[in-house]
């Protein structure tokens, strides 16, 4: 008799359930029926396992690879079917029995406490991230158990069943299932038919009443169908033709480096269930900013391993972001502990500048930092950004023949040498820095506490992660403590470094752009300076922007801009507008993390598809893109109130900031800016 067999899942359902009232039962197949798998090759799953153990193993001392540890999972496995094959109907193996023989080997019968269970737990993750339901069968399964039906899971497989309800429970299918059964408990398979009898006789079914559902014509039709089960097999072509796909890019991106990324982000795809209408920022986050985000995460954990970086902090508004991106990596890319430990910390360029002033006093660095955005001109710019009183310091500005309204800045338009002299005059005086130090000592002492309360000082090392640019955030806070005799080595980890300020890399500190760094030539990774207010505020944290310190009984808090206060609107308003786009970033984040644990990729593999990203995304962008991604409002807590002369503003526009329009209907406008941009970078 032929097997029954369906090419549309849609046409097998509406099959089964006209069957309804004849049968008691059903019986589904897991694997490529219930569900589908991202790889193309179920044993790609085994080999972040084995470099699990071979981590841990190093950790100890204990030096074997990766392939080594993969090679002995194989030999064990087959080992164990060989012999089960002697006694029972079907050669099968069960996970606990090899794995724990493996486990011996390697570590010499002297394991960690529990780590087959911490072994078994990571595959299962790793497993369930590769896996996702069908739609149309997790549908029927609300209908069968609405029509009181029984149902059972069936696989033919070396996990137990108690591995396998796990996978169904991470699903939310448990409240549809009655039970779930495994090859891998009794050695009786789907394949030689001797798992219907067992499934028969242990949970009392009728095989005249009882269907079954799979994918192998063999296992999930032949064999029942000769125990008197109804059986329907699906032979999904279109599940075929995107698993050959995936083995394509697979084979292609062994020697194609471009190809590796492609292939990261085919096996991030969303499939089935997961593939719904969402919003197009959503997708601008998931498929561009997503991986960047991930990418620049996992160098940061890269760093923090190379340079024995215990303790992590994400800082500014953008850390908060970033952190939970990195948080969702942790599981499948540090399942042997080896990553530092990491938390989000309040601070901003505002809440840190005075604090920094409180020992140095008012710097010429510090100052020109202040003074580099382009709407702030002069003295009094400089008092809002170290939160300085400018009534007790004009004395000091007039002893200078200085105002409070001349411009000072390096490039403010109306500067002349004479006031950059007479300004720089002014920072040398001894009396006017004891003033500002006076000031700035109060924020200090508060910074130094908020510091010290969330364990700064605690390690030799820590790693302040932010957005980046200029460093500012890292420079001050450096300042603010480098009087202290025991103090950290801070490793300023940046998004990107535009350079535009010196900063001074020593034994104490040191910043470097791990996606973008101005002292590593790269024209893709360059292009981020074009838009690094999209990455700015993309990544804002949804609180508003620290402002200070306060002391509250013993502790001391940070202080957050009014939410009332026009800028704070201003910023919640883009916060909710972006809200889909983070959401994207998020849901990426594990799909990316899984996707690099199984193919084992570092950072350093992607590096050709994240420049072929960034040029394509941001120096070729659909005009659709840039007017849906573009920010509507930019808050630097240190630009002032003066306009910026339309001479510099258009000296300064680039791609992003021109009209959809513009970006529409003129051809050449992208090459245009992409060589303008190549022009300027070689002359910087």
């Amino acid at each position: 008799m032929a097997v029954e067999t369906y090419y549309d899942i849609d046409a097998l359902v509406r099959s089964a359930n006209r069957r309804l009232d004849e049968i008691d039962c059903v019986s589904l197949d897991i694997f490529d029926t219930l569900f589908v798998r991202r790889i193309h090759d179920p044993d790609e799953v085994k080999r972040p396992v084995a470099r699990f153990i071979a981590s841990v193993a190093g950790q100890q001392g204990i030096r074997i690879s990766a392939d080594r540890v993969w090679e002995m999972r194989n030999e064990i496995e087959q080992d164990q079917r060989k012999r089960n094959g002697r006694n029972f109907p079907d050669h099968e193996a069960r996970y606990d029995d090899f794995m724990s023989v493996l486990i011996e080997q390697v570590f010499d019968g002297a394991p960690p406490e529990n780590f087959l269970e911490e072994v078994a737990g990571f595959e299962l993750r790793v497993e369930s991230a590769m896996i996702v339901v069908r739609t149309e069968f997790a549908t029927w399964l609300e209908t069968l158990k609405a029509r009181d039906k029984r149902v059972y899971l069936v696989s033919d497989i070396y996990l137990p069943a108690e591995h396998l309800k796990q996978l169904v429970a991470d699903k939310d299918l448990d409240e549809y299932v009655d039970d779930v059964v495994s090859s891998a408990d009794t050695f009786k398979a789907k394949a030689s038919g001797s798992a219907w009898p067992l499934m028969a006789e242990r949970f009392g079914l009728d095989p005249a009443r009882w269907l079954h559902v799979g994918d192998n014509p063999i296992s999930d039709g032949v064999r029942p169908d000769e125990f008197g089960i109804r059986s329907l097999v699906l032979r999904d072509l279109g599940e075929k033709h995107r698993l050959g796909i995936a083995r394509s890019l697979y084979a292609a991106a062994r020697s194609d480096a471009l190809l590796r990324g492609r292939y990261v982000q085919q096996l991030m795809l969303p499939l089935e269930e997961e593939n719904t209408d969402v919003p197009a920022l959503y997708a601008d986050g998931y498929n561009f900013l997503g991986p960047v985000l991930g990418y620049f995460c996992m160098q940061v954990l890269d760093y923090c391993r190379r340079n024995d970086v215990p303790r992590l902090y994400f800082c500014s508004r953008e850390g908060w972001t970033l952190m939970r991106v990195f948080d969702q990596l942790l599981p499948f890319l540090a399942p042997d502990g080896d990553y530092p430990e990491s938390s989000y910390l309040y601070v901003s360029r505002i809440a840190v500048a005075q604090a920094a002033c409180a020992r140095a006093g008012l710097t010429n660095l510090a100052a020109n930092a202040a003074l580099l955005p382009g709407n702030n001109r002069d003295f009094r710019d400089v008092c809002r950004v170290f939160s300085l009183d400018l009534e007790p310091l004009l004395p000091y500005l007039e002893r200078h023949d200085l105002s409070a309204q001349d411009p000072i800045g390096p490039a403010t338009p109306g500067v002349t040498p004479a006031l950059r002299r007479k300004f720089e005059e002014l920072l040398l005086d001894d009396e006017f820095q004891h003033e500002v130090r006076r000031q700035a000592r109060p924020g200090q002492l508060r910074l130094e506490s908020y510091l010290n309360q969330e364990g700064f000082f605690d390690h030799p090392d820590v790693a302040l992660v932010d957005i980046g640019w200029l460093g500012t955030i890292q420079h001050f806070l450096v300042e603010a403590i480098n009087h202290r005799l025991h103090k950290p080595r801070v490793h300023g980890l940046l998004f990107g470094a535009s350079r535009l300020m010196p900063y001074r890399d020593n034994h104490q500190s040191r910043v470097q752009g791990l996606v973008y760094d101005r002292l590593r030539f790269s024209f893709p990774e360059s292009l981020v300076e074009t838009v690094k207010d999209l990455f700015e505020e993309t990544c804002r944290a949804p609180h508003p922007s620290v402002m200070g310190y306060r002391r509250r009984y013993a502790e001391v808090e940070p202080v957050l801009r009014d939410e009332q206060d026009a800028d704070a609107v201003a910023e919640a308003e883009q916060n909710e507008y972006y809200e889909p786009l983070r959401q994207g970033v998020f849901d990426a984040a594990a799909r990316f993390g899984a996707a690099m644990a199984v193919t084992g990729y570092g950072a350093h593999h992607l590096k050709p598809w994240m420049n072929y990203l960034l040029t394509s995304r941001i120096a070729f962008p659909k005009a659709v893109e840039v007017e849906r991604m573009r920010h509507r409002s930019h808050q630097d807590d240190f630009a002032g109130e003066h306009k910026i002369p339309r001479k510099i503003l258009r000296a300064n526009r680039n791609l992003w900031d021109l009209s959809p329009t513009r970006l529409r209907f003129d051809p050449v406008v992208r090459i245009y800016y992409y060589f303008r941009h190549i022009v300027r970078l070689l002359q910087s």
